[in-house]
């Protein structure tokens, strides 16, 4: 505290603390960089701009990319990042760290965008490419890159129901080709693999069903004639006539109670 108070009054040296260079300049010509310690120099003429030269964190502004197929994803990102040529970082751009900050995000926004549904799950691929693209920036700047990563890559709310029901669409149809392939019917396997409530009816080309039919009509044809020989029936408790309209139009004809005589 005393030093960066005398620092300031007498102005003829300057103070650099560990994790820092400084880079010296005479008569606004840049000269060396310097590590820490206390540096003496000649007050208008000479003057030193310091750096921070420790591993650091830019933490990413979060970010909103529409991919190749239209989905949207959120995306954030960290970089961990150390200058290595204090020369550079300095003279060749005027902030370091809000130039390297911008084109972290440009890179990022042009690989993710070229993504698609399926490609977006490579994010070593994403990474790796990322980092390929910045590689002229850190021989420009004097930085190295030594970490990137995605601390959030997401769909959005609407992204992440197209995609949910798209899964599921695929999830149905596999397990109705299971059911099929198995020898269910259709609509079965559909009742099945959307939870629905159908009533299936059997084909009416299944063998013995119209005989079946045919003789069920004829017995009870017959016992409600023994039950009442001289009157007709007022009602249909027994469902007669309506099994007996299906079969006229099935082609059989009317079904007659089989005969009486004994004679």
């Amino acid at each position: 505290m005393l030093l960066d108070f005398l620092q300031t009054i007498t102005g003829v040296f300057v103070v650099v603390y560990d994790g820092q260079h400084a880079l010296k300049f005479t008569l606004g010509r840049a000269k060396h960089v310097v590590g820490p310690g206390v540096h003496w120099k000649w007050p208008i003429i000479q003057r030193f701009q310091l750096a921070d030269t420790r591993h650091t964190t830019l933490d990413l502004e979060p970010q909103v990319i529409q991919l190749a197929d239209d989905l949207v994803y959120e995306v954030d990102a960290k970089v961990l990042y150390q200058i290595v040529d204090l020369h550079k970082a300095i003279i060749e751009i005027d902030d370091v760290v809000q130039g390297l900050q911008n084109r972290v995000v440009l890179a990022i926004q042009r690989i993710v965008s070229a993504q698609t549904r399926e490609t977006i799950r490579d994010v070593d691929a994403m990474i790796t490419a990322i980092r390929a693209e910045l590689a002229l920036v850190e021989a420009q700047w004097g930085v190295k890159i030594l970490q990137l990563g995605f601390s959030n890559l997401s769909p959005s709310p609407a992204t992440l129901e197209i995609t949910q029901l798209d899964l599921l669409a695929r999830e149905r149809l596999s397990l109705y080709d299971q059911l099929s392939d198995g020898g269910l019917p259709g609509d079965a396997a559909v009742a099945l693999v959307t939870g629905a409530v159908v009533t299936t009816h059997p084909e009416r080309e299944v063998p013995g069903l119209r005989d079946g039919r045919r003789a069920l009509a004829r017995e009870a044809a017959r016992i409600e004639a023994e039950a009442d020989a001289n009157a007709p029936a007022k009602d249909d408790p027994l469902g007669l006539e309506q099994l007996e309209r299906e079969l006229e139009e099935e082609g059989d004809g009317p079904a007659k109670p089989p005969s009486t005589d004994r004679s």
